[in-house]
């Protein structure tokens, strides 16, 4: 494995960026996002990642009007090829021998129908990093179970701990366990790379459930110790204040997280209420607790006399963690820091046919960002081009997208 260097335009400037993966040559079963999110970060970072794509394409291109496939896919060559036939497996097969890595995300036993499992694939590939991204793993009771993004979170408890105290669980507003899922598998699959030097090929098992499982580290640590079960508590975190969404006096929201006394010092004597701290209903961090709606009167009192940009501004300015609750439109058109991180790249929504932008992996060297793909291939862009390098010559393409094993775009 090499480290090499590409180069891409920041500001008009040149900018550096490593490239670890250089060379290695990836082939994607996935679809969904914790699978192409995995791809798509080994892509970042110098891979050349070829995603296999059914006859049809993709189940996942129209989802959210093209915006999941949009964003999670970018940088990525398409060869779409029809496994349910001899030839496409035979394919498949090939292609998997000489690969560096293979990742799939069907449920366990999908590629075995195939002869694609990671057994097979080491028989040919004796150094082959194969990854499989699942709801729940290659074994136990749930193995078969098919699963997303929610599932995971409901099946975790992470639902349970999620919501308004008095309402209903709550999913969090994004695909956060896929998206951390993926994440998760490209590192297992750069750490399989890392230990190929040592010989042989290596099995990443990667679930949904585990990765969010992990989520709930210190809430399983709550229990055991306490056998106390961990419910809802909205915006805020049980037995500290004041903590949680607060207005300004323009009535826009921000979060406050003051989640020591030293903290909640710092915040009396920024809003110049030092009052506060004579008053032995706050004096310590139970104490808060305990009489926390009379706290965050007396406090938004305080926040009336800004407007947010100005109160967050001031608290930030004394030491204290704050920031506003802002919406997409928000983050997307306001947010400076955002925009001066260069955080939001061009790319193109094929089911809409409009450009749109969406965010960097966040991967940053000390050059910059590395993320700087592409936008997302179309169905079969590239299934000439792929064959093509890895040996295949024209009678043989030409008769393989003439019986329809592979697709052209």
């Amino acid at each position: 494995m090499r480290w090499e260097k590409i180069t891409h335009s920041n500001d008009n400037e040149e900018v550096t960026a490593m490239q670890p993966l250089e060379g290695i040559d990836v082939l994607d079963f996935t679809q969904s996002i914790a699978g192409p999110i995995c791809t798509q970060s080994l892509t970042a970072l110098g891979a050349n990642v070829v995603k296999i794509e059914p006859p049809d394409g993709d189940a996942f291109r129209p989802l959210i009007d093209g915006a999941m496939f949009a964003s999670c896919n970018r940088g990525k060559r398409s060869l779409s090829l029809d496994l349910k036939s001899d030839e496409g497996r035979a394919l498949a097969q090939e292609l998997a021998a000489e690969a560096d890595v293979v990742v799939e995300s069907f449920r366990p036993g999908v590629m075995e129908r195939y002869d694609l499992d990671y057994e097979s694939v080491s028989e040919t590939n004796d150094d082959v990093v194969y990854c499989s991204v699942t709801g729940f793993g290659q074994d136990g009771p749930y193995e078969d179970y098919p699963a997303y993004d929610p599932i995971a979170q409901a099946m975790s408890g992470l639902l349970s701990v999620t919501g308004p105290a008095d309402g209903k669980p709550a999913r969090v507003g994004t695909s956060a366990i896929d998206y951390t899922t993926g994440l998760t598998a490209a590192m297992l699959v750069m750490g399989g790379l890392l230990g190929r030097h040592s010989g042989g090929s290596e099995h990443i098992d990667v679930s949904l459930f585990e990765v969010a499982t992990t989520w709930m580290g210190y809430r399983v640590a709550e229990y055991t110790a306490t056998d106390q079960v961990p419910t809802r508590s909205g915006d805020t975190i049980d037995g500290i204040a004041p903590y949680g969404i607060f207005e300004a006096g323009d009535g826009d929201p921000f979060y406050l997280a003051t989640a020591s006394t030293k903290l909640y010092h710092r915040l009396c004597r920024t809003l110049e209420r030092e009052d506060l701290l004579e008053d032995e209903r706050f004096e310590t961090l139970s104490s808060r607790s305990e009489h926390r709606e009379t706290l965050r009167a007396e406090l938004e009192e305080a926040f009336a006399e800004y407007d947010r940009r100005e109160l967050v501004e001031r608290l930030v300015s004394g030491g204290i963690p704050a920031g506003p609750v802002q919406s997409i439109d928000e983050l997307v058109e306001e947010d400076p820091h955002a925009e001066s991180r260069d955080f939001f790249v061009e790319t193109y929504n094929q089911h809409l046919e409009e450009p749109c932008r969406t965010t960097r992996l966040p991967f940053r060297f000390e050059d910059g960002p590395v993320d700087d793909l592409e936008s997302p291939p179309r169905q079969g862009e590239h299934s000439r081009a792929v064959l093509e390098e890895w040996g295949y010559d024209d009678e043989t393409i030409e008769a393989l997208l003439a019986d329809g094993v592979i697709v052209e775009s």
